[in-house]
């Protein structure tokens, strides 16, 4: 009788343990690219001269929570005709190194494999498999707001990690 007791009363303790332990598996715990976040304004970004900027956001894990987190960097691109603005991933599609914006040239450079990139973000050079990963841009009011993703690498098509 004393041992039955016992046992129910250990899982009794057990479980709230185990429900602590099992909620990554209840709930989606990786999030991003889901809500907009603002990157800058639209009186930021000159027509003709793309404006490179971090996004920073909140992150969360199984059961970690960080604040204000820099999750990437986007390029922020207005035509010189003044038009919408468009952002692009600072990642090259090719291997994932960082694009830089070359003033001569005034064209996206991959300094570390070659691939080379007009102002709409398309491949006109080198080994990357695609243009510039595109991201979605919302504006509202003055803001920019950027849906910040990431996506697979050395492939042909667009493809969102996670």
């Amino acid at each position: 009788m004393t041992g039955a007791i016992g046992a129910v009363i250990g899982a009794i303790a057990v479980i709230p343990g185990l429900g602590f332990l099992a909620t990554p598996l209840k709930k989606e715990m990786v999030t991003g690219g889901e809500e907009p976040l603002r990157v800058g304004s639209i009186d930021d970004v000159k027509p003709g001269k793309p404006k490179r900027v971090n996004v920073v956001g909140d992150k969360h894990d199984a059961w970690l929570h960080m604040d204000a987190v820099k999750l990437g960097a986007c390029w922020l691109v207005r035509e010189k005709d003044g038009g919408p603005v468009k952002a692009y991933s600072t990642v090259c599609p090719h291997l994932g190194c960082g694009i830089d914006w070359n003033d001569k040239t005034e064209k996206f450079d991959c300094p570390c494999h070659g691939s080379v990139f007009d102002t709409e973000g398309k491949c006109v050079e080198g080994p990357s498999p695609r243009g510039m990963d595109e991201l979605e841009v919302v504006t509202a009011g003055n803001d920019i707001k950027v849906r910040y993703r990431r996506f697979r690498l050395a492939i042909h098509d667009k493809e969102p990690v996670g």
